[in-house]
């Protein structure tokens, strides 16, 4: 996904980190090696570095802004304020995050986290066997349950609360719909999926602290095989079923689908560990929210085609995208259609009762 981009070279970049541990607390003499790119991503620089002091030698990840155009752009420091908070309450399935810079030593603003020693779950799911599959699926569900079962006052300073669950989904719906308006051409399509998805509203979940854009390459295995989440620049308090939704939607790109291979067992799992009944977290509902979710995604997808088309925008990304809407357009249909079924057979049920 991406080629990263270096944030400078690597010798200012060296300096410049060194400048920042030491004004962050490291020793004075501590020195940065091996500082080289991580590959991943659209919308951050992500590289990697070694700081060695007296006392002992660490790997760190850098995430910064590109000062270079970007295909997104998202707030560092309200992603640090969280990483912040969730660092603080411990227990929270992610990297440690350590420091933050508002740019003023990097020249970018960026947050510096522990290493993970170990692959993508993706990655590593892509070359399993289907029992090894399924165990991560299994795993999945535990992670995600433990984030979605934290306290959401410990990030609510960063994370406003939504009104409502009908405010929250009605405004991922009006989404849509401000996607099609703002579209340098009309598309029709976009009004349908908002017009369903309103006339289709699931049973409420509680809302509860959500990544915003889980899915497997963004998690990461580390030495011991535990699952720790990266990328949390989209988190935000929520319906839960957004994560699941947004994962299932994404491993339809790039697969294999964990949650896709029992569908029926991994909600069942999740509902287990979160409390959440099977009305609420079902496959069906699971296939709204990958729908539902898409809104954001879409957006800066068609926002980069268009602003490539003006000559706003030289991100190459971009008109390689230009196939992805039509393979969007089918995920939503087949996601809808599903829906649909799953509705009919139960009136029929219901009528045969």
């Amino acid at each position: 996904m991406g080629v990263c981009r270096p944030v400078v070279d690597t010798r200012t970049l060296t300096s410049r980190l060194e400048e920042l541990l030491r004004r962050r607390g490291e020793p004075a003499g501590v020195q940065v090696s091996d500082v080289r790119p991580i590959l991943g991503g659209y919308s951050l620089d992500t590289i990697g570095f070694t700081a060695t002091c007296p006392t002992h030698t660490r790997r760190y990840v850098l995430r910064a802004d590109p000062v270079a155009a970007a295909f997104i752009r998202t707030d560092r420091r309200t992603e640090w304020e969280v990483l912040a908070a969730l660092t603080a309450r411990g227990g929270v399935p992610m990297p440690a995050a350590r420091w933050f810079d508002d740019g003023a030593i990097l020249g970018t603003p960026g947050i510096v986290l522990d290493f993970v020693d170990g692959p993508q779950l993706g990655a590593h799911a892509a070359t399993s066997d289907d029992a090894e599959q399924r165990r991560l699926a299994h795993q999945l569900a535990d992670t995600l349950a433990t984030v979605h079962t934290l306290d959401p006052d410990v990030v609510e300073a960063t994370c406003s609360r939504p009104e409502s669950w009908d405010h929250y989904v009605d405004g991922l719906i009006a989404a849509w719909r401000q996607l099609e308006a703002e579209h340098v051409e009309r598309n029709p399509f976009l009004r349908y999926v908002a017009c369903w998805l309103e006339d289709h509203k699931p049973p409420p979940a509680p809302l509860t602290f959500v990544h915003g854009e889980f899915q497997s390459g963004n998690v990461m295995l580390d030495a011991q095989g535990r699952m720790l989440v990266v990328d949390w620049e989209c988190a935000h308090i929520g319906d839960p079923r957004i994560d699941l939704g947004w994962c299932r939607n994404v491993a339809a790109f790039k697969p294999p689908d964990l949650i896709g291979l029992d569908p029926i067992g991994f909600c069942a799992r999740y509902c287990e560990l979160t409390g959440l009944t099977a009305d609420v977290v079902n496959p069906v509902t699971v296939a709204y929210f990958s729908v539902l979710a898409s809104a954001n995604a879409c957006r800066m997808l068609l926002g980069g085609i268009a602003a490539l088309a003006r000559g706003e925008s030289s991100v190459l990304t971009s008109a390689y995208l230009v196939s992805a809407e039509s393979f969007m357009h089918r995920l939503w249909m087949d996601a809808i259609r599903q829906i649909e079924a799953a509705g009919a057979a139960e009136r029929r049920i219901e009528v045969g009762s």
